[in-house]
C-alpha cells in the first residue's frame, strides 16, 4: 500500500496532494497525523522527541506552510501522531520513502522550539488498529476546539481546555492520577491503550466540570467508545451497567460479563455517573429493571 492510500484508506485522513503533502488532519475529529523520519527520532531525550519542522527545508515546497499549519494545530491542543517513515538516502536533497510503518504510531506530546526547528515529544506508541476505531467519536471535537480558541477567556485556560476536549493534557494526567494510571476498570497501565474522556458529555458541562479530574474516566478504548455511545454506564457500587441493544453474543465478544470499576466511586464522581445513567446510556428499560431488582431487594431485607 502506498502511504497516500494509508492516510485516506486507514488513518481517513486524505492528503491534500499526493506529491507534495506530508500529512494530513481528519476533518471530523481535527487529529493530525504528520510523516515524519526515523532518523530524525532523537531517542537520547527524555522525553524523546521528533523533528517535525526545521527552518532549512525548502519553504519553496507547497508542503512547507501546510506542515506550518499542522504544527500550530499541534500547539493549539489537536492530538497528534506520527507515520515513521524510513528514507531511501538520508543525504539526498530530495528524501524519497523507502517504507514506513503500517501497524504503529508515535502519538506526540508537547511541541518544541529550538532555533526555528521545531519537534514533538514522543509519548508513546500506538497500534493503528486502536487509533481508528476512535473515528467513530462524535464530529463535535473540531466545532468544540474552535470554540474554545473564539472564547473570551485567557490563553492559558485556552489551551488547557482544548486539550481536556481531547482527552489530554492537564486533565488526562489528573484523570489517570484519580485511578492510579491505570484504566479503572481492566487495571491495565498500557496508557497508550488509555483514553481519559468525560462523564458528563462536554456540551453540556461547564467549564470547571470539563477541568474536573471527577468528570473523567480513564477506560481502553473499547470500553470507552462504548462508554460515549451510551451502550454501557456504571452504577453507584461501579458495577458495569449494558445496554440490551448489544446482544448477549456480542456482550461475550467484547468480554463485558461481570466488570466493574476497581474502586468505589466518590462523592463526585457518582454524581457524575448518575448524569450518565440518566441522560447519555441507551436503555432506559435497563435501568428500570435494575431500579425494580434493587426494591424488592430493599423490601426483602427489610422484612428479613
Amino acid at each position: 500500500m502506498k502511504i497516500s492510500e494509508f492516510f485516506k484508506e486507514i488513518l481517513k485522513a486524505p492528503l491534500a496532494n499526493i506529491r507534495w503533502s506530508w500529512g494530513a488532519v481528519r476533518r471530523n475529529s481535527g487529529q493530525v497525523f504528520l510523516r515524519v523520519w526515523a532518523d530524525q527520532i532523537d531517542e537520547t531525550s527524555r522525553p524523546a522527541r521528533v523533528s517535525i519542522l526545521r527552518v532549512d527545508w525548502k519553504k519553496r515546497n507547497p508542503g512547507h506552510p501546510e506542515r506550518e499549519r499542522h504544527v500550530a494545530a499541534l500547539r493549539n491542543g489537536a492530538k497528534g501522531y506520527g507515520v515513521v517513515c524510513t528514507v531511501v538516502d538520508k543525504d539526498a536533497s530530495r528524501r524519497k520513502i523507502a517504507s514506513f510503518d503500517d501497524k504503529y504510531l508515535l502519538t506526540f506530546g508537547r511541541v518544541l522550539e529550538r532555533n526555528g526547528h521545531m519537534s514533538a515529544e514522543i509519548t508513546g506508541r500506538i497500534a493503528v488498529a486502536d487509533v481508528t476505531m476512535g473515528f467513530a467519536e462524535s464530529n463535535s471535537i473540531l466545532p468544540d476546539i474552535k470554540a474554545v480558541l473564539a472564547s473570551a477567556i485567557d490563553t492559558t485556560t485556552k489551551e488547557i481546555l482544548a486539550q481536556a476536549r481531547i482527552g489530554q493534557g492537564r486533565f488526562r494526567n489528573d484523570v489517570l492520577s484519580l485511578w492510579g494510571l491505570r484504566c479503572c476498570v481492566t487495571g491495565t497501565q498500557v496508557l497508550d491503550a488509555i483514553r481519559a474522556s468525560h462523564i458528563k458529555p462536554w456540551k453540556h458541562s461547564t467549564n470547571a466540570e470539563r477541568l474536573d479530574p471527577n468528570n473523567g474516566l480513564p477506560l481502553i478504548a473499547t470500553l470507552d467508545a462504548l462508554f460515549d455511545a451510551g451502550l454501557v454506564s456504571f452504577d453507584d457500587d461501579g458495577s458495569l451497567i449494558t445496554s440490551n441493544r448489544i446482544s448477549a453474543d456480542e456482550q461475550k465478544v467484547l468480554g463485558l460479563s461481570k466488570l466493574r470499576l476497581r474502586k468505589d466511586p466518590n462523592d463526585q464522581v457518582k454524581s457524575y455517573l448518575a448524569y450518565h445513567r440518566n441522560s447519555v446510556f441507551a436503555d432506559r428499560d435497563v435501568l428500570a429493571a435494575r431500579s425494580s431488582r434493587s426494591s424488592r431487594i430493599h423490601r426483602v431485607g427489610r422484612r428479613v
